[in-house]
């Protein structure tokens, strides 16, 4: 195993901050930088050998990409990259094929909600699955969902107060209905020993620049293989071309998800991720997810004996806690003064959302404590 103080060395601003923001924007270690010089020096060198540098960098792609499907459990065909959580999430929406008197059920709380402008413009109704105390239960869902429901969308760990929904039961519900699940899972991926195979996932977009640790500009969309075929690509360019003229570039397979990449992707970011993907390997998924638990759960009891009002449900196991504070945002910069970093919001009412990441520690929570107090 690696020591906690060895991996904390890998990470420069642990020097100076007690760092507790990784759903907002994770650390970088030193390995990950490596990445990015990488590229930057192949470009700059043209150290390609007897390759093109674009074919070099589609070929990390490729490996990337297999090492993306390994980590979550699923076949490098069902993966493709794109630009954003929400780029994962419009390809799903602008891709089905709408028909009159659909539906659509998101839970209130999403970041990139499904209610879209081509939602909009087919005339797709808009459910709004509701919170109870923190949580979204599947009994709530049962009752929104019919056989006119195309998607239901849910985050695997919210953004809001960390609250981890039943991807599993929610997916039997949707798939008793005939429609799919889509699920954004940035605050899951990274953090937890996730498996969207199990839970019955349809479609699954994430970025890495929080759990993951980098880069921003490059994330992933994950298509169950029996969803690509009926998933229509929702733009076309050199990656994805279907015009039957002369092109330099080999046709994009109908059966994988690289066929919703439709041009340059962000090679530096691969270079990058691969060095990310090896560092969580090497640390393992499962030991960062006990490391994460146990920090939030000694945040939550410390909370607790506090009196705060916790918004995070009791039990929760997520890498994210929120607590009800007044004046959240003021307070969130305070403690910046104190080099202890939190995200502060008023919206959903005033709170104070703390997540932890594998380089924390219990005393990182002792410190937030004092200073709370």
């Amino acid at each position: 195993m690696v020591s906690v103080e060895e991996i904390r060395r890998d990470f420069p601003a642990l020097k100076k901050w007690t760092y507790l923001d990784n759903a907002f924007v994770g650390l970088m270690p030193k390995q990950i930088r490596e990445g990015y010089d990488r590229w930057a020096d192949e470009w700059m060198n043209f150290d390609v050998g007897n390759r093109t540098i674009l074919s070099g960098w589609l070929d990390k792609a490729v490996s990337v990409r297999r090492m993306m499907a390994d980590f979550i459990g699923v076949f490098p065909r069902e993966i493709a990259y794109t630009m954003c959580t929400g780029s994962g999430l419009n390809i799903v929406a602008n891709g089905t094929k709408w028909r009159r008197g659909d539906n659509v059920v998101f839970a209130e709380w999403e970041h990139n909600p499904l209610d879209t402008h081509t939602t909009r413009l087919n005339g797709v109704e808009s459910r709004v699955w509701k919170s109870q105390g923190g949580r979204f239960l599947t009994s709530d869902l049962d009752k929104l969902v019919d056989d006119h429901t195309r998607l239901v969308q849910v985050s695997d760990v919210s953004y809001v107060n960390g609250f981890r929904a039943d991807l599993k039961a929610s997916a039997d519900i949707v798939h008793g209905h005939g429609g799919k699940l889509l699920v954004d899972a940035t605050q899951a991926v990274g953090a937890l020993n996730v498996d969207y195979k199990r839970d019955g996932a349809d479609y699954v977009s994430w970025a890495p620049y929080k759990y993951l640790m980098g880069p921003a500009g490059l994330a992933f969309l994950y298509v169950d293989e029996e969803s690509i075929r009926e998933l229509t690509p929702d733009r076309t360019g050199w990656k994805n071309q279907i015009w039957e003229g002369a092109h330099a570039e080999d046709k994009t397979p109908e059966d994988t998800a690289e066929k919703f990449e439709y041009g340059t992707i962000n090679f530096q970011g691969v270079y990058a991720m691969e060095e990310s993907l090896k560092y969580l390997n090497r640390v393992s998924i499962d030991n960062v997810e006990k490391s994460v638990l146990d920090t939030t759960g000694y945040l939550y009891n410390r909370l607790s004996e506090m009196g705060k009002e916790l918004w995070t449900p009791e039990g929760n196991n997520a890498p994210v806690v929120s607590y009800m504070q007044d004046g959240a945002v003021a307070f969130a910069e305070n403690l910046k003064k104190s080099k202890i970093k939190v995200t502060g919001r008023e919206a959903h009412g005033g709170h104070i959302r703390v997540s932890a990441h594998f380089y924390n520690t219990r005393s990182d929570v002792d410190k937030l404590i004092d200073a709370i107090n």
